[in-house]
């Protein structure tokens, strides 16, 4: 779901424009010529440069943010967005996210057209918007939607790009289902701003950025800010249906609605806290991921950087 966007910041048409773009993405290839066509029509130069592997994003834009590219655009899933966007934290030099994955999470989250020309338009103008958004960080490396371990991280694992090529987003469904009828308890402990300790035995823990997270990547929750300063802390205590109803219950806030209906109590499968700081430690210990990609293993300490980045987004007003 698309979050009102807040904080607004003006800036002129890009004279250096640099797009970095993955050619795995879940799309396939970037098409260059209505970008050219695009671009050129409105007198902005621009280049393009590919990643080959993982990290090549960051150490790109950082590159061509030295040689003085005053706006950096990504072509490719949330792994390639995250990616560059690990590079570009800290600079206040815009991103623009053109959406060529199978699931652009991060690009729904702040509302961005899904078709990459539109996309791309946003700059066209004589002046376009950016805001500054959260960066999550786990062992040095960052991450803009959600980590987590459990439940999440043995869906991703299912996850194969040929599973992804065949049925897209339904991908994460059908793992997910898969999931469901082995994943295995584990016992957590979750320690918020080295303050609060929760323990107990659990499916999964999620620490989100954003309101795209949980299973499957659905978007379920509009009242997780990706702007709060905040990272909220979801604890998944049971792997089945009632458990998955609570999940969504509990990230929308309709917990108690749940139980009127249905009876479920959601407070007793599910868990949600704030924090800006958060301990996972877990017996055995499990994968972790961040933003879709598999990324180390528990234990992991999860931390927030407020309004680390600056990202290119529609005007106010504007529609999807």
């Amino acid at each position: 779901m698309t979050k009102s966007l807040h904080h607004f910041i003006p800036h002129q048409r890009p004279r250096n424009l640099r797009i970095i773009a993955n050619p795995a993405s879940g799309q396939g290839s970037l098409e260059l010529y209505p970008l050219n066509r695009l671009f050129r029509a409105h007198s902005i130069p621009w280049d393009l440069h590919l990643t080959h592997a993982e990290g090549d994003g960051a150490r790109l834009a950082k590159q061509l943010i030295a040689a003085g590219a005053d706006v950096i655009a990504v072509y490719g899933g949330d792994g390639t967005v995250k990616d560059v966007a690990a590079g570009m934290t800290g600079t206040g030099i815009p991103l623009l996210i053109i959406p060529g994955g199978t699931g652009n999470l991060v690009a729904n989250e702040l509302g961005i057209p899904r078709d990459p020309a539109s996309a791309a338009a946003l700059v066209t103008g004589e002046t376009f918007q950016t805001r500054m958004i959260d960066v999550g960080t786990m062992s040095g490396q960052h991450f803009l939607l959600r980590v987590g371990c459990g439940v999440e991280a043995w869906v991703l694992r299912d996850v194969n790009p040929e599973l992804k090529k065949q049925f897209g987003k339904w991908a994460y469904i059908i793992a997910a289902v898969k999931t469901l009828q082995e994943v295995p308890a584990a016992h957590f402990r979750i320690t918020i701003d080295d303050d609060l300790v929760i323990s107990g035995s659990g499916v999964g823990v999620t620490v989100a950025n954003a309101g795209a997270v949980g299973i499957a990547g659905l978007a379920l929750s509009p009242g997780i800010g990706i702007a709060d300063g905040r990272l909220d802390v979801v604890f998944l205590r049971k792997a089945d249906v009632e458990g998955i109803l609570s999940l969504a219950a509990v990230m929308a806030g309709v917990n108690e609605a749940l139980n009127e209906v249905t009876g479920l109590d959601a407070s007793h499968m599910v868990g949600r806290w704030q924090a800006r700081k958060v301990t996972i430690e877990t017996d055995p210990i499990l994968e972790m991921q961040a933003d879709g990609d598999l990324m180390g293993q528990s234990p992991q300490t999860i931390e927030v950087l407020p309004s680390a980045l600056r990202v290119v987004v529609p005007p106010p007003g504007a529609g999807n």
